[in-house]
Protein backbone atom coordinates (compact mmCIF):
# COMPACT_ATOMS: atom_id res chain seq x y z
CA UNK A 1 0.00 0.00 0.00
CA UNK A 2 1.54 3.68 -0.63
CA UNK A 3 -0.11 6.93 1.78
CA UNK A 4 -1.72 9.05 -0.53
CA UNK A 5 -0.72 12.49 -0.07
CA UNK A 6 -1.41 16.18 -0.80
CA UNK A 7 1.40 19.25 -0.56
CA UNK A 8 -0.59 22.61 0.87
CA UNK A 9 1.88 25.67 0.34
CA UNK A 10 3.62 25.26 -3.01
CA UNK A 11 6.92 27.50 -3.06
CA UNK A 12 10.21 26.09 -3.86
CA UNK A 13 10.70 24.19 -0.45
CA UNK A 14 7.06 21.97 -1.48
CA UNK A 15 9.38 21.59 -5.12
CA UNK A 16 12.32 20.33 -2.95
CA UNK A 17 10.28 17.85 -1.20
CA UNK A 18 8.23 16.35 -3.98
CA UNK A 19 11.29 15.76 -6.09
CA UNK A 20 12.73 13.92 -2.66
CA UNK A 21 9.94 11.25 -2.65
CA UNK A 22 8.99 11.07 -6.04
CA UNK A 23 8.76 7.52 -7.38
CA UNK A 24 8.52 6.21 -3.56
CA UNK A 25 6.87 3.13 -3.32
CA UNK A 26 5.44 3.99 -0.34
CA UNK A 27 4.59 7.70 -0.60
CA UNK A 28 2.17 8.89 -3.83
CA UNK A 29 1.50 12.55 -4.51
CA UNK A 30 -1.96 12.64 -5.27
CA UNK A 31 -3.28 15.97 -4.68
CA UNK A 32 -1.69 20.12 -4.54
CA UNK A 33 -3.37 23.30 -3.09
CA UNK A 34 -2.26 27.08 -3.14
CA UNK A 35 -4.19 30.18 -3.07
CA UNK A 36 -1.89 30.84 -6.25
CA UNK A 37 -4.12 29.17 -8.87
CA UNK A 38 -1.28 29.64 -11.29
CA UNK A 39 1.20 28.03 -8.95
CA UNK A 40 -1.39 24.97 -8.26
CA UNK A 41 -1.60 24.33 -11.81
CA UNK A 42 1.80 24.36 -12.86
CA UNK A 43 2.70 22.30 -9.56
CA UNK A 44 -0.28 19.58 -10.57
CA UNK A 45 1.51 19.79 -13.74
CA UNK A 46 5.25 19.20 -13.00
CA UNK A 47 4.10 16.63 -10.23
CA UNK A 48 1.32 15.01 -12.07
CA UNK A 49 -0.96 15.53 -9.12
CA UNK A 50 -4.47 16.43 -9.37
CA UNK A 51 -4.88 20.66 -8.97
CA UNK A 52 -7.31 21.07 -5.53
CA UNK A 53 -9.78 24.26 -6.38
CA UNK A 54 -9.93 24.42 -2.22
CA UNK A 55 -8.52 23.68 0.71
CA UNK A 56 -12.05 22.46 2.29
CA UNK A 57 -12.30 20.46 -1.68
CA UNK A 58 -8.93 19.24 -0.39
CA UNK A 59 -9.74 18.37 2.81
CA UNK A 60 -12.63 17.00 2.24
CA UNK A 61 -11.64 14.14 -0.45
CA UNK A 62 -12.07 11.09 0.97
CA UNK A 63 -8.59 9.70 -1.69
CA UNK A 64 -5.96 11.85 0.74
CA UNK A 65 -4.32 10.41 4.11
CA UNK A 66 -2.21 12.98 4.76
CA UNK A 67 -0.85 16.49 3.98
CA UNK A 68 2.42 18.03 3.33
CA UNK A 69 2.69 21.37 4.69
CA UNK A 70 5.48 23.69 3.77
CA UNK A 71 3.75 27.32 4.55
CA UNK A 72 4.94 30.07 6.15
CA UNK A 73 5.54 29.35 9.73
CA UNK A 74 2.31 31.66 10.56
CA UNK A 75 0.08 29.34 8.56
CA UNK A 76 0.65 26.54 10.34
CA UNK A 77 -1.67 26.61 13.21
CA UNK A 78 -5.03 26.99 11.05
CA UNK A 79 -3.53 24.51 8.35
CA UNK A 80 -2.75 21.40 10.79
CA UNK A 81 -6.18 22.43 12.74
CA UNK A 82 -8.48 22.13 9.59
CA UNK A 83 -6.30 19.16 8.35
CA UNK A 84 -6.76 17.25 11.88
CA UNK A 85 -10.54 17.94 11.95
CA UNK A 86 -11.06 16.63 8.76
CA UNK A 87 -9.18 13.46 9.68
CA UNK A 88 -6.14 14.09 7.71
CA UNK A 89 -2.84 13.31 9.04
CA UNK A 90 0.01 16.06 8.73
CA UNK A 91 3.50 16.50 8.11
CA UNK A 92 4.65 20.27 8.74
CA UNK A 93 8.23 22.10 7.93
CA UNK A 94 9.89 23.73 10.62
CA UNK A 95 9.35 24.51 12.53
CA UNK A 96 6.14 23.87 14.27
CA UNK A 97 5.31 27.31 15.33
CA UNK A 98 7.04 30.36 16.27
CA UNK A 99 4.21 31.77 18.49
CA UNK A 100 3.00 30.24 21.82
CA UNK A 101 -0.47 30.73 20.74
CA UNK A 102 -0.16 28.72 17.75
CA UNK A 103 1.88 26.33 18.82
CA UNK A 104 -1.20 25.31 21.75
CA UNK A 105 -3.33 25.50 19.25
CA UNK A 106 -1.85 22.92 16.89
CA UNK A 107 -0.72 20.81 20.32
CA UNK A 108 -4.87 21.21 20.72
CA UNK A 109 -5.63 19.94 17.47
CA UNK A 110 -3.19 17.15 16.72
CA UNK A 111 -4.16 15.34 20.45
CA UNK A 112 -7.92 16.06 20.33
CA UNK A 113 -8.31 14.23 16.29
CA UNK A 114 -5.39 11.67 17.36
CA UNK A 115 -3.99 11.61 14.11
CA UNK A 116 -0.43 11.03 13.08
CA UNK A 117 1.82 14.30 13.29
CA UNK A 118 5.08 14.63 12.01
CA UNK A 119 7.55 17.68 11.60
CA UNK A 120 10.53 18.17 9.55
CA UNK A 121 13.63 18.37 11.59
CA UNK A 122 15.54 16.38 8.52
CA UNK A 123 18.97 17.55 9.57
CA UNK A 124 19.58 14.77 12.08
CA UNK A 125 19.20 12.07 9.44
CA UNK A 126 22.29 13.26 7.67
CA UNK A 127 24.72 10.17 7.51
CA UNK A 128 26.99 12.40 9.80
CA UNK A 129 24.72 12.68 12.45
CA UNK A 130 23.48 9.62 12.79
CA UNK A 131 26.72 8.62 12.89
CA UNK A 132 27.98 10.94 15.96
CA UNK A 133 24.99 10.27 17.87
CA UNK A 134 25.83 6.40 17.56
CA UNK A 135 29.37 7.26 18.61
CA UNK A 136 28.45 9.00 21.65
CA UNK A 137 25.86 6.39 22.64
CA UNK A 138 28.72 3.72 22.19
CA UNK A 139 30.91 5.96 24.44
CA UNK A 140 33.10 6.23 22.19
CA UNK A 141 33.70 10.03 22.47
CA UNK A 142 33.96 9.52 26.17
CA UNK A 143 32.30 12.60 28.37
CA UNK A 144 31.23 15.17 26.68
CA UNK A 145 31.72 18.51 28.10
CA UNK A 146 30.96 21.20 25.08
CA UNK A 147 29.44 21.22 21.95
CA UNK A 148 28.98 24.14 18.76
CA UNK A 149 27.21 24.37 15.86
CA UNK A 150 27.23 27.07 13.31
CA UNK A 151 24.43 27.80 10.35
CA UNK A 152 24.89 30.93 8.62
CA UNK A 153 24.47 32.04 4.93
CA UNK A 154 23.87 35.24 3.32
CA UNK A 155 20.13 35.83 3.28
CA UNK A 156 20.41 38.70 5.29
CA UNK A 157 22.36 40.43 2.09
CA UNK A 158 19.14 39.84 -0.04
CA UNK A 159 16.53 40.84 2.47
CA UNK A 160 14.09 44.05 1.53
CA UNK A 161 12.24 45.82 3.93
CA UNK A 162 9.05 44.39 3.97
CA UNK A 163 10.10 40.67 3.38
CA UNK A 164 8.81 38.30 6.56
CA UNK A 165 12.28 37.58 7.20
CA UNK A 166 12.76 41.00 8.12
CA UNK A 167 9.66 41.13 10.95
CA UNK A 168 10.72 40.16 14.50
CA UNK A 169 7.28 38.90 14.72
CA UNK A 170 7.41 36.26 11.83
CA UNK A 171 11.12 35.37 11.85
CA UNK A 172 11.84 35.64 15.62
CA UNK A 173 15.44 35.86 16.10
CA UNK A 174 15.88 36.26 12.36
CA UNK A 175 18.24 33.30 11.47
CA UNK A 176 17.69 31.56 14.85
CA UNK A 177 13.96 30.61 13.32
CA UNK A 178 14.75 29.53 10.04
CA UNK A 179 18.56 28.37 10.54
CA UNK A 180 19.20 27.68 14.14
CA UNK A 181 16.26 25.56 14.62
CA UNK A 182 17.86 22.79 12.47
CA UNK A 183 21.01 23.14 15.17
CA UNK A 184 18.59 22.94 17.86
CA UNK A 185 17.13 20.06 16.73
CA UNK A 186 20.68 18.66 16.40
CA UNK A 187 22.12 19.23 19.43
CA UNK A 188 18.63 18.14 21.48
CA UNK A 189 19.08 14.89 19.56
CA UNK A 190 22.72 14.64 20.16
CA UNK A 191 22.85 15.62 24.12
CA UNK A 192 19.47 15.86 25.40
CA UNK A 193 17.12 18.82 26.43
CA UNK A 194 18.63 21.79 26.84
CA UNK A 195 17.64 23.73 30.62
CA UNK A 196 18.88 27.24 30.31
CA UNK A 197 19.49 29.58 27.66
CA UNK A 198 21.53 33.15 27.21
CA UNK A 199 21.32 34.70 23.76
CA UNK A 200 22.47 37.69 21.78
CA UNK A 201 22.18 39.66 18.63
CA UNK A 202 22.84 42.26 16.16
CA UNK A 203 20.68 44.10 14.06
CA UNK A 204 23.20 45.79 11.28
CA UNK A 205 21.15 46.75 8.92
CA UNK A 206 19.58 49.97 9.62
CA UNK A 207 16.45 48.99 7.51
CA UNK A 208 15.91 45.58 8.57
CA UNK A 209 14.51 45.80 12.03
CA UNK A 210 15.38 41.66 12.39
CA UNK A 211 18.41 40.37 13.57
CA UNK A 212 20.62 39.14 11.22
CA UNK A 213 23.19 37.62 13.54
CA UNK A 214 23.02 35.66 16.49
CA UNK A 215 25.17 33.59 19.31
CA UNK A 216 23.53 31.37 21.88
CA UNK A 217 24.68 29.80 24.82
CA UNK A 218 22.80 26.78 25.68
CA UNK A 219 23.22 24.55 28.90
CA UNK A 220 22.53 21.13 28.60
CA UNK A 221 22.46 18.97 31.91
CA UNK A 222 26.64 17.31 32.04
CA UNK A 223 27.54 20.06 29.30
CA UNK A 224 27.84 23.68 27.50
CA UNK A 225 26.71 24.44 23.77
CA UNK A 226 27.37 27.38 21.30
CA UNK A 227 24.90 27.63 18.71
CA UNK A 228 26.05 30.58 16.04
CA UNK A 229 23.69 31.69 13.31
CA UNK A 230 23.95 34.46 10.60
CA UNK A 231 22.73 35.86 7.58
CA UNK A 232 25.52 37.98 6.47
CA UNK A 233 28.21 34.80 5.23
CA UNK A 234 28.64 32.40 2.66
CA UNK A 235 26.95 28.97 3.61
CA UNK A 236 28.46 27.38 7.07
CA UNK A 237 27.00 24.59 8.74
CA UNK A 238 29.15 22.79 11.14
CA UNK A 239 28.29 20.41 14.16
CA UNK A 240 31.62 20.01 17.25
CA UNK A 241 31.20 17.26 20.08
CA UNK A 242 33.80 17.80 22.53
CA UNK A 243 34.67 14.84 24.57
CA UNK A 244 37.38 13.42 26.98
CA UNK A 245 38.18 10.69 24.63
CA UNK A 246 37.75 12.58 21.25
CA UNK A 247 36.53 15.39 19.46
CA UNK A 248 34.12 14.91 16.45
CA UNK A 249 33.95 17.57 13.67
CA UNK A 250 31.00 17.29 11.13
CA UNK A 251 30.69 19.81 8.16
CA UNK A 252 28.17 20.23 5.49
CA UNK A 253 28.49 22.32 1.91
CA UNK A 254 25.10 23.42 2.39
CA UNK A 255 24.27 24.28 -1.34
CA UNK A 256 23.73 20.76 -1.77
CA UNK A 257 21.33 20.68 1.09
CA UNK A 258 18.17 20.81 -1.34
CA UNK A 259 19.45 17.81 -3.28
CA UNK A 260 19.22 15.30 -0.36
CA UNK A 261 20.09 12.27 -2.56
CA UNK A 262 23.77 13.69 -2.76
CA UNK A 263 23.73 15.60 0.22
CA UNK A 264 26.15 13.19 2.18
CA UNK A 265 28.81 12.98 -0.62
CA UNK A 266 28.94 16.43 0.13
CA UNK A 267 29.70 16.52 4.04
CA UNK A 268 32.69 15.16 5.97
CA UNK A 269 33.08 14.11 8.82
CA UNK A 270 36.81 13.76 11.68
CA UNK A 271 37.53 12.16 14.41
CA UNK A 272 40.64 13.69 16.81
CA UNK A 273 42.01 11.35 19.06
CA UNK A 274 44.90 11.26 21.35
CA UNK A 275 47.27 8.18 20.36
CA UNK A 276 50.11 6.61 22.11
CA UNK A 277 53.46 6.64 20.71
CA UNK A 278 54.81 2.86 20.25
CA UNK A 279 58.45 4.34 20.15
CA UNK A 280 57.74 6.16 23.66
CA UNK A 281 55.13 4.89 25.80
CA UNK A 282 55.10 9.29 27.39
CA UNK A 283 54.82 10.18 24.46
CA UNK A 284 51.12 11.62 22.62
CA UNK A 285 49.77 12.84 19.43
CA UNK A 286 46.60 14.07 18.21
CA UNK A 287 45.91 12.10 15.72
CA UNK A 288 42.34 12.75 13.12
CA UNK A 289 40.80 10.29 10.75
CA UNK A 290 38.54 10.87 8.47
CA UNK A 291 34.77 8.77 8.96
CA UNK A 292 33.90 6.81 6.69
CA UNK A 293 29.70 7.41 6.17
CA UNK A 294 27.35 5.47 4.18
CA UNK A 295 24.65 8.02 1.89
CA UNK A 296 21.83 8.69 3.22
CA UNK A 297 18.50 10.50 1.99
CA UNK A 298 17.39 13.05 4.72
CA UNK A 299 14.47 14.17 2.61
CA UNK A 300 13.24 11.34 1.33
CA UNK A 301 13.81 9.34 4.30
CA UNK A 302 11.20 11.74 6.86
CA UNK A 303 8.71 11.83 3.92
CA UNK A 304 8.57 7.82 3.86
CA UNK A 305 8.78 7.59 7.46
CA UNK A 306 5.40 9.70 8.05
CA UNK A 307 3.88 7.81 4.61
CA UNK A 308 4.70 4.83 6.66
CA UNK A 309 3.56 5.65 9.88
CA UNK A 310 0.19 6.17 8.16
CA UNK A 311 -0.31 2.74 7.67
CA UNK A 312 1.05 1.76 10.87
CA UNK A 313 4.39 0.60 10.14
CA UNK A 314 6.90 2.87 11.22
CA UNK A 315 7.20 5.67 14.30
CA UNK A 316 7.52 9.16 13.60
CA UNK A 317 10.52 10.51 14.73
CA UNK A 318 10.48 14.02 14.80
CA UNK A 319 7.07 14.33 16.44
CA UNK A 320 4.72 16.79 17.99
CA UNK A 321 6.98 16.44 21.62
CA UNK A 322 10.29 16.52 19.95
CA UNK A 323 9.05 19.91 17.38
CA UNK A 324 7.62 21.61 20.48
CA UNK A 325 11.11 20.96 22.67
CA UNK A 326 12.74 22.78 19.77
CA UNK A 327 10.68 25.46 19.74
CA UNK A 328 10.82 25.82 23.60
CA UNK A 329 14.40 26.65 23.28
CA UNK A 330 14.36 29.03 20.44
CA UNK A 331 11.69 30.81 22.31
CA UNK A 332 13.87 31.12 25.24
CA UNK A 333 16.52 32.65 23.26
CA UNK A 334 14.22 35.18 21.44
CA UNK A 335 13.16 35.94 25.27
CA UNK A 336 16.79 36.33 26.24
CA UNK A 337 18.41 38.49 23.29
CA UNK A 338 14.91 40.75 24.30
CA UNK A 339 15.26 40.90 28.03
CA UNK A 340 19.11 40.64 28.08
CA UNK A 341 19.10 37.96 31.46
CA UNK A 342 19.09 33.67 30.97
CA UNK A 343 16.06 31.76 30.40
CA UNK A 344 15.11 28.74 31.71
CA UNK A 345 13.60 26.78 29.17
CA UNK A 346 11.30 25.24 31.96
CA UNK A 347 9.98 29.00 32.09
CA UNK A 348 8.50 28.31 28.09
CA UNK A 349 7.04 25.35 28.49
CA UNK A 350 5.03 26.54 32.01
CA UNK A 351 3.65 29.20 29.07
CA UNK A 352 2.93 26.39 26.84
CA UNK A 353 1.28 23.89 29.19
CA UNK A 354 -0.58 26.75 31.02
Amino acid sequence: MTARLAAVGLGRWARVLARAYSGSAVAELRACFSRDNERTAAFAADFGCEPAPSLAELLGRDDIDGIIITAPNDQHAPLIEAAAAAGKHVYTEKPIAVEIADLKQIQQAVRRNGIVFSCGHSARRLAGMREMKRALEAGETGTVSMVEAVFGNERGLEIKPGDWRADPAEAPGGPLTQLGIHQIDNLQYLLGQVVRVTAVGRAPRPDIANHLVAGVLLEFTDALGYLGCNWLSPGSFTVDVYGTAARLRYELDFSWWSKSSQTDAHTRLTRTFIAADSADPDARTLRTDTVELSARDHLREEIEEFALALQGSARVEVGLAEATANVAVLRAATRSMAENRPVEVAEIYDEING
